[in-house]
């Protein structure tokens, strides 16, 4: 039973792994490579519905409906809608319609501005059968009235979600829900966790909404626990290894949270936010090598950011080696002039390196700031 459990986790990982690297290929316009890697695991859900996208963004319609028509016995809903678009960029307005019905008429319907939102049905928008299928209300009110919160939050009218919140006559989890969606977008906290703990839901957007909600307000031992969870549930969700990554930080869980960071750099060894959080795990975990290499490598692909430089130069300057802190300091300072800590420190390389006019310079430029350090330095040595 051991063995099978572990065969399991391994495929599990494996299946992640590919889909994360598809997923990279797309993102770097390699859409032939991502196609090769969706069609080898075709038979796995999430597989065929991203190889039927890419087939129904390249209006490859016969090819897509192939894989649509295989996708509909394990998961109906997503098949069906994605058979109306492709029937609907062929300009079959009566079969699209047909598949439309189907979709909305089950538990996992887009909404009406998902609907109108896919472009191949503006092929057939104009047409008689189309216009037919709308006269028949497909929406019941309180989906209509969910689907406008849910419009108003993603628009930042939070209180406006709320006040259409107040006025809605049901007692859906949605509801609860949506009020905690609402209040996490305020950044009211303690009222978006009340409405959760009324929920029982073990959907995956609640279980993500309250990780979120822990994280944003530091409470990251519970934040741990819920995140295990959204890793299990939500497991081809990229963005939940480096979330989870963090609340480990948090929890000083070093290692741990290097073995999600490390996870998502295998299949995108050079995203810029995974890099540096892995650079500084592995600063917080006396690493200092791997952090150099790692922040050397976000500076290569942006410069633009002072935070990089500052890590990159206090690693150097752990090192007692002058010339190249004082650089990444004075790249720094370029950018935040003001810095106090980084005059202070751009003012000892300087001391080190016996440049006495300029240490001083900087030091005084830091006890402007108000640094005591930098005060402290420059009455002792610069003061005549």
């Amino acid at each position: 039973m051991l063995l099978f459990a572990v065969c399991c986790n391994a495929q599990i990982d494996d299946l992640q792994r590919d889909y994360f690297r598809a997923q990279n290929f797309v993102l770097h316009g390699e859409t032939d490579s991502a196609m090769a890697i969706w069609r080898i695991h075709e038979d796995v859900v999430v597989f065929a519905e991203c190889l039927a996208d890419l087939l129904i963004a390249t209006e490859d319609y016969s090819q897509a409906l192939e894989v649509c028509r295989k996708l509909e016995s394990t998961n109906p809903s997503e098949a069906q809608f994605r058979m109306a678009r492709i029937y609907a960029g062929m300009g079959f307005a009566e079969e699209s319609v047909e598949y439309l019905g189907k979709h909305l008429a089950g538990k996992s319907a887009k909404s009406y501005s998902q609907v109108i939102r896919c472009k191949e049905f503006e092929n057939i928008n104009r047409t008689q059968e189309w216009r037919d299928f709308w006269e028949t209300p497909r929406y019941s009110k309180s989906d209509e009235t969910f689907a406008d919160v849910e419009y108003n939050i993603s628009c930042g009218n939070y209180d406006y979600a709320i006040e259409i919140l107040d006025g809605a006559n049901t007692k859906s989890w949605r509801r609860n829900y949506l009020y905690a969606k609402a209040y996490y977008g305020m950044e009211k906290y303690v009222q978006a966790t009340k409405y959760l703990e009324n929920i029982n839901s073990k959907d995956v957007e609640v279980i993500a909404l309250r990780f979120s909600i822990e994280k944003a307000s530091g409470n990251y031992a519970s934040a741990y626990e819920t995140g295990k969870l959204l890793l299990v549930v939500d497991s081809y969700n990229a963005e939940n290894l480096l979330d989870f990554a963090d609340v480990c930080l948090n929890q000083k869980k070093y290692l741990e949270a290097r073995r999600y960071t490390g996870r998502y750099l295998q299949c995108f060894p050079d995203n810029e936010k995974a890099l540096f959080m892995d650079s500084r795990l592995a600063l917080s975990s006396e690493n200092k090598d791997d952090a150099l290499v790692e922040i050397s490598q976000i500076i290569e692909q942006n410069s633009s950011n002072p935070e990089y430089f500052v890590m990159r130069g206090e690693i150097y300057y752990d090192y007692e080696m002058w010339d190249l802190a004082a650089y990444d300091f004075s790249m720094a300072l370029d950018i935040t002039p003001d810095d106090a800590r980084l005059n202070y420190l751009m003012g000892m390389c300087r001391y080190y390196q016996a440049s006495y006019e300029k240490a001083c310079f900087y030091w005084r430029r830091a006890a402007t700031g108000k640094s005591r350090e930098a005060a402290e330095m420059y009455y002792r040595y610069c003061e005549k």
